[in-house]
């Protein structure tokens, strides 16, 4: 009685099928859903658009690229004269790093915004590095473009598009060497959204994120890859009155009822807690990064670097 389950729950975790199955019919949530949003969608998305970029060419933001591209380097990858795709481009923190270390990189970006961010920001010494592809790369043929097998490194931080199998195959076949992939190991984490989840008596549900399915199906589908899950918490504050004009945004994001009598709660409480008129609290998640070795039969010997 007790190894039945127990063998049950053995051949769904090695089953294939499963595991592409459920990756593809998750429930997912879409920041900017039009149909359901409370707020200007388009409106949101420019203002988190220019944030983004700020932030992203900010000291932090170009300390937390270069961490990332160095854990890369550790795992033997070379930059210089190197090919790069990079998916999911934004406004440029990871191409414009790329071409200045020697790649020739192809930046796919559909957001005309991102792309004029990243035109304006792109150093003129480095135009001729970078070619910028405005389609949305799960739209792309490969095979009309000629990126078969044509990039030593495809990079995607963070991408939307890497939301199924059959997308990370795509950009698998796009790479001779590597593929970069990064996205959400996790729930995300807001200490004040967790408070108003229990004002609005909500449960939290889990949610293993994205990378607990890639990280299975590559796995089972024979692919050799390194991966290090990262815990990121930043410590902020915001003012009452600008979390007001914020709470439907943040509240739709975080899958919480929004209507009319949620905000009216949420905002009582908000104001009756913090009085002085500040609210500070913690946001981030976990997150997964990986790399996929696709000639790579063995572990390389990185030099140490001579300080």
């Amino acid at each position: 009685m007790i190894q039945q389950p127990v063998t049950a729950n053995r051949e769904i975790l090695f089953d294939l099928g499963v595991w592409e199955e459920a990756w593809k019919t998750r429930p997912r949530s879409s920041r900017y859903q039009k149909k359901s949003a409370p707020f200007d969608t388009e409106e949101a998305f420019e203002r988190w658009a220019r944030n983004y970029h700020a932030q992203s060419f900010t000291d932090e933001g170009q300390q937390r690229a270069a961490r990332i591209m160095g854990w890369i380097e550790n795992q033997g990858v070379t930059f210089e004269g190197a090919s790069v795709l990079d998916v999911g481009a934004a406004s440029g923190i990871f191409t414009i790093p790329f071409a200045e270390k020697g790649a020739t990189v192809t930046a796919v970006e559909p957001s005309a915004l991102l792309i004029s961010l990243m035109k304006e920001t792109i150093p003129a010494e480095l135009q001729n590095n970078i070619t910028i592809v405005s389609e949305r790369f799960e739209e792309i043929s490969i095979q009309d473009k000629g990126w078969d097998k044509q990039y030593d490194i495809v990079f995607a931080s963070m991408c939307p598009a890497m939301s199924d199998w059959e997308t990370i195959e795509q950009a698998i076949n796009c790479a001779r060497k590597y593929v970069y992939v990064s996205m959400m190991a996790g729930a995300k984490e807001h200490t004040l959204m967790d408070e108003l989840r229990t004002v609005l008596g909500m449960d939290s549900a889990y949610k293993a994120g994205d990378m607990a399915y890639l990280q299975q199906l590559l796995y089972l589908k024979g692919y050799s890859y390194t991966m290090i899950v990262t815990r990121e918490i930043n410590d902020l504050e915001i003012a009452v009155e600008e979390l007001m004009e914020k709470l439907p945004e943040w509240l739709h994001t975080y899958e919480m009822p929004n209507d009319a009598a949620a905000l009216s709660k949420a905002e009582k409480y908000i104001r009756d807690t913090y009085q002085a008129g500040v609210v500070p609290f913690s946001r981030g998640a976990r997150f997964g990064k990986m790399l996929i070795h696709l000639e790579q039969t063995h572990m390389k010997t990185v030099p140490a670097v001579k300080r």
